[in-house]
């Protein structure tokens, strides 16, 4: 009989990483028979080959397939056509799980009314952590610990349950967003999401459910921040469909202009705390502002498309 959950993990570039996490998925306090692991490996050119064809080996529940396409997109819809399973879970390639993370999945399938459901983010410190680095940059649940509701709620798509047929009816994830290789970009799970509050899916968020999320040693400088800001806001137009106009984009000029001087007045106080660090003045402040300054860019750029 076939399990009813396949993980997905898609990967690029991950051999340092994955001898560590794919151990953790593989190794659940459950069946190994009650559950696939698929690893859709997106054109990596290091040794992620090498290591998950070791990994294969030992590992019987474990396959892996080649997806040459650059994207993380492409990778994802590889993924669900590969699998057989009623659902599917994606899940980051640098990331552990606790031993009860199918079992926890599991439980919520079987206890709630969800078509999709998502989990928390909490940091995995492996390259050590500044003295002025907040968890609260690298972690998820105390944001959705305050947005658990039908509306408010999108599940990341690094720890993400979803049924299959849902991902048949609405073609996977769209293929003109999301990551490419190491190029930033966002928003293919929630432009999916978003469709699917459309036709009635009910979407939720699993305190419970989570996974140790690693902070990259790019995400341990301020820039990474500022870049992460922009790229949100600017493609923020396509997630969410929206209409673009000059009136807009104006009033998104205002807003950075606003949010700037907002942000200047709250925080930069802050800087004669000693617990108040100038990594944290320049995140706190201007990674809000990027997000509109992001917006106006990507504004101008749909317009100049047109």
């Amino acid at each position: 009989m076939e399990p009813t959950i396949t993980v997905i993990i898609c990967t690029y570039n991950r051999a340092h990483l994955l001898p560590e996490t794919l151990p953790t998925i593989l190794n659940q306090n459950i069946p190994k028979s009650n559950y696939n692991v698929l690893v859709v490996n997106n054109n990596s050119n290091d040794s992620t080959g090498e290591i998950l064809s070791v990994l294969s080996k030992t590992h019987k529940n474990l396959s892996v397939i080649n997806e040459s396409q650059q994207g993380l997109s492409y990778a994802r819809n590889t993924g669900y056509k590969n699998s057989s399973s009623e659902w599917v879970i994606y899940l980051d390639d640098d990331a552990l799980v606790p031993e009860n993370f199918i079992n926890t999945a599991i439980q919520t399938i079987n206890d709630t009314k969800y078509d999709c459901f998502g989990g928390v983010y909490t940091p995995w410190y492996k390259y050590g952590k500044p003295k002025w680095f907040k968890d609260i940059y690298a972690s998820t649940a105390e944001y959705y610990l305050k947005n658990n509701t039908h509306k408010l709620a999108y599940a990341s798509g690094g720890i993400m349950a979803i049924k299959k047929t849902i991902l048949e009816r609405f073609g996977g994830f769209p293929t003109n967003m999301g990551m490419v290789g190491n190029t930033m970009a966002y928003g293919e799970e929630t432009f999916l999401q978003n469709q699917m509050k459309k036709h009635g899916y009910t979407i939720g968020i699993i305190p419970e459910w989570s996974i140790n999320h690693i902070v990259n040693q790019y995400k341990l400088k301020p820039l990474w921040y500022i870049k992460n800001g922009y790229v949100s806001g600017r493609d923020a137009w396509i997630i969410y469909e929206e209409h673009v106009t000059i009136k807009k984009i104006l009033k998104y000029i205002i807003n950075t202009i606003k949010v700037l001087l907002k942000k200047l007045v709250i925080t930069t106080p802050k800087l004669f705390s000693h617990k108040y660090y100038r990594q944290n003045w320049i995140i706190e402040t201007f990674h809000p502002v990027s997000m509109q300054y992001g917006r106006v860019i990507g504004g101008f750029r749909l317009i100049f498309k047109k």
